[in-house]
């Protein structure tokens, strides 16, 4: 029960995804790099898959659980936090691909942002390490590092999904603002 509370961290990843959806940068077409609408659908729809690879994964750890040993159930979620960052991984090298939108700004924005998705990442890399260490001769403690190393992702995911908020405000741009207010992955990350 303990190890599905620490998934609500996969929550997170709306916002993170949300976020990234909201950045602006500025506007016009002597600006090299992805059209504002091709960014918006090619970074939403980055961010969407992972937020969904992650709520599937958590779902099926979840169920996968019941009845299960400690050292089993430790196990798995060790496993889920790897898998967690390898389509981190991916999703990033997607958003990279993309490049930097055609507006004012655009390679500060994409720079920004995949600073951002590196900390989030980040952060499922330490809990992979400190899932690693979980006890597994106390089911109470193992419980208590599950629900602690749960709200640290969250946490720190949280931060990170405040910094690409910050974006929006940071490099206002009405294109690009309109670009991922109309793109239907864009709407997706933030249902």
């Amino acid at each position: 029960m303990a190890a599905r509370r620490s998934f609500l961290a996969i929550s997170c990843i709306s916002v993170l995804a949300l976020a990234a959806a909201g950045c602006g940068g500025g506007g016009g077409t002597k600006y090299s790099g992805a059209s504002p609408d091709t960014w918006a659908a090619n970074v939403c729809g980055a961010l969407t898959n992972w937020a969904q690879g992650l709520q599937a994964d958590s779902r099926k750890l979840g169920s996968g659980l019941r009845n299960a040993s400690l050292a089993r159930v430790k196990s798995r979620f060790v496993v889920f936090m790897k898998n967690a960052g390898t389509s981190a991984d991916t999703m990033i090298a997607r958003v990279h691909r993309v490049g930097p939108p055609a507006v004012r700004d655009g390679e500060a924005i994409q720079r920004e942002l995949e600073t951002g998705l590196r900390k989030a990442r980040a952060s499922f890399e330490r809990a992979e390490m400190r899932a690693r260490k979980l006890p597994t001769s106390s089911a109470q403690a193992f419980s208590r590092g599950v629900t602690s190393l749960g709200h640290d992702v969250q946490r720190e995911l949280r931060a990170t999904g405040e910094a690409f908020y910050n974006l929006g405000d940071k490099y206002g741009n009405e294109d690009l603002n309109n670009a991922t207010s109309d793109e239907p992955a864009c709407n997706t990350v933030s249902s």
